[in-house]
């Protein structure tokens, strides 16, 4: 974590110091459409569940002539192997293995799938005058997050996990987040590097979904703080519609 934090403070100052030798910019105006990929750490109650995964999404928000921004994204994650011990004890034998509808042993596995729904307000603050289109990146944004089991395609045979059983093992929780960025977005001048990279935290505050959970065969009420904290890049897509020189006027693209 350490050195990608180093890495990231010595790209911005990188891209800073080439940024200086062009002429003065003017501050663009539009929709910039985003494509995102996250590396997601757990945190608090989601670390007990599951390990680090992946996530991917896609968002769309309006630049305004003083660099604030506000807009929608959204994530899909999967990958995540599942830490959470006991769910399918009963059903497994001591290696994992349970007894398919052929009578043989299969494996069963266990992904996260999940996704988050949300909106975002934020502030792009310039590094230098010479592209004030880009420089450090702060967000703030909240809306919708869930998570739940995806069972392996190997155990679709396996009696106790068919139909609606599945749901008695999938985990499916799901509330309210809030999440917060820090990071540097480029914006090239030329339009030819458009991206942002940086670090999101998460919190949502979750509580299962499941009236009971078959391995404990009662509910599980209690109310949970799901957190991560995420290295996310995006290559980004400018749709400008008006400029704001740098005397303060306005004109259309």
């Amino acid at each position: 974590m350490r050195r990608f934090v180093c890495l990231l403070f010595l790209l911005i100052s990188v891209i800073s110091n080439a940024q200086r030798r062009d002429s003065l910019s003017s501050v663009k105006t539009g929709f910039i459409c985003q494509f995102t990929y996250n590396y997601n750490i757990p945190g608090g109650d989601l670390a007990k569940r599951y390990g680090g995964g992946s996530g991917v999404g896609a968002g769309v928000y309006y630049k305004t002539g003083t660099n604030w921004f506000f807009g929608v994204e959204g994530a899909y994650w999967f990958g995540a192997k599942l830490r959470e011990e006991g769910i399918f004890d009963a059903i497994t034998d001591s290696n994992g293995y349970a007894v398919d509808n052929n009578g043989g042993l299969v494996p069963v596995d266990a992904q996260q799938r999940g996704y988050t729904l949300g909106v975002k307000v934020g502030k792009i603050i310039p590094l230098n005058r010479r592209n004030r289109n880009s420089g450090l990146m702060i967000s703030l944004g909240g809306g919708y997050v869930e998570h739940y089991l995806r069972l392996a395609n190997n155990t679709l045979n396996v009696a106790a996990l068919q139909g609606d059983f599945r749901y008695g093992y999938d985990r499916l929780t799901s509330g309210l987040m809030i999440n917060q960025f820090i990071g540097y977005q480029n914006l090239d001048k030329r339009n030819r590097l458009n991206f942002f990279i940086g670090m999101e935290f998460m919190q949502g505050f979750t509580t299962s979904r499941r009236k009971i959970d078959y391995d404990l065969m009662t509910g599980n009420p209690n109310k949970r703080m799901d957190t991560y904290v995420a290295i996310r890049f995006g290559w980004l897509l400018p749709i400008y519609t008006g400029v704001v020189s740098e005397s303060g006027g306005y004109r259309f693209k």
